[in-house]
């Protein structure tokens, strides 16, 4: 870990563990913003890790916000920070300084269509993370790159099971605060992988502090006589778990790593994250199941911690693509492989 790194991952761990408590998120949940948390972060550059140093940022890597957007699925900050994070990123890769106040990413699935034509924005977006709170949006599309201010779209809100905001934006003929071209590389897919990756480092995340609760609990939880974790079958789930845990955070490491290496040229690093979207995804069924029947009724309560993890997984699992949509992605990638080059491909990567 390099001396920027390091100094980010010492920075929002103090700055959650102090600030970041049960009470704030569940009264996010019921619709209270945490003004002061996001302006605390903000303030220490967080959000600007990957914008150059000439626009106001911190001209770090991808590896750097990684370790910020996995303490933000540690624990479970009901804020749009990794969301702002990408949107300042692609804004200032064509050119565009990043806006104050929230700038979130509005990301375009399969079958949804947004166009820049004659300097105007149409079409529609769904699920858009934190829709709802942003000053601005950016949207990348096959014409470029746009910048648009809250109130020159209608919004339909919306939100997913960990009661995050999902809004749809319905984009008429908007006029976008300002535009740019699509940087070399850059593609509305190779974007949309870039929130596949943050989402699998905060899955990654999530999954290593419900795996840490789990076996706290059951070597605190006494049960006929002695602990939950001295009984073999909750043994070998915790064991599957910290495999799981283990796995989903190599995967994410290496995400960020192969798209530091993507700026470069040196390769596409959309294999990577799907690999690491796909991997993750998996890996949250199983461990949010076992943490639920580790911890027996009490975890399914609203008063304790798990469910703030679990239900964040269960939702991020499916966004950014699901791991069917990346699985497939995987396999249609491979087929377009002649048979001789598949090897060589797989074992020439730079790592």
């Amino acid at each position: 870990m390099n001396e920027l790194r390091q100094i980010m991952a010492d920075t929002v761990e103090k700055l959650f563990s102090d600030q970041v408590t049960k009470n704030s998120r569940e009264q996010a949940e019921e619709g209270v913003f945490p003004d002061a948390l996001l302006e605390a972060i903000a303030e220490n550059g967080l959000l600007h890790v990957l914008v150059p140093e000439d626009m106001g940022g911190v001209s770090g890597q991808f590896a750097d916000a990684e370790v910020i957007a996995r303490a933000v699925g540690r624990h479970a900050v009901p804020l749009p920070i990794v969301e702002q994070i990408l949107a300042n990123y692609v804004l200032a890769s064509a050119g565009i300084a990043p806006p104050d106040g929230i700038t979130v990413f509005a990301p375009v699935r399969d079958g949804e269509a947004i166009q820049l034509k004659d300097g105007k924005v149409s079409g529609t977006a769904t699920r858009v993370p934190w829709g709802r709170k942003a000053d601005h949006v950016a949207v990348v599309t096959d014409d470029g790159i746009v910048l648009v201010k809250a109130g020159d779209y209608a919004l339909g809100e919306n939100q997913n099971i960990a009661a995050e905001p999902r809004d749809t934006l319905d984009f008429s003929n908007a006029t976008p605060v300002e535009s740019g071209k699509l940087p070399s590389g850059m593609t509305v897919q190779s974007v949309f992988a870039l929130g596949a990756m943050m989402r699998a480092s905060q899955m990654a995340g999530a999954i290593e502090w419900v795996l840490e609760a789990s076996v706290q609990y059951a070597n605190d939880r006494v049960q006929f006589g002695r602990p939950l974790g001295k009984f073999q079958a909750i043994q070998q789930n915790m064991a599957e778990m910290a495999g799981h845990a283990a796995a989903s955070g190599a995967a994410a490491l290496g995400a960020f790593q192969a798209a530091d290496l993507a700026v470069d040229g040196d390769i596409d690093s959309t294999f990577e994250i799907a690999a690491a979207k796909t991997r993750i995804s998996e890996a949250a069924g199983v461990v949010t199941s076992h943490a639920h029947q580790i911890h027996g009724a009490i975890g399914f309560t609203y008063e304790h911690d798990l469910h703030f993890r679990t239900r964040r997984l269960w939702s991020w699992r499916d966004e950014f693509g699901s791991d069917s949509y990346w699985a497939d992605w995987i396999g249609g990638h491979i087929l377009n492989l002649e048979a001789d080059d598949l090897w060589p491909w797989l074992t020439t990567r730079p790592t």
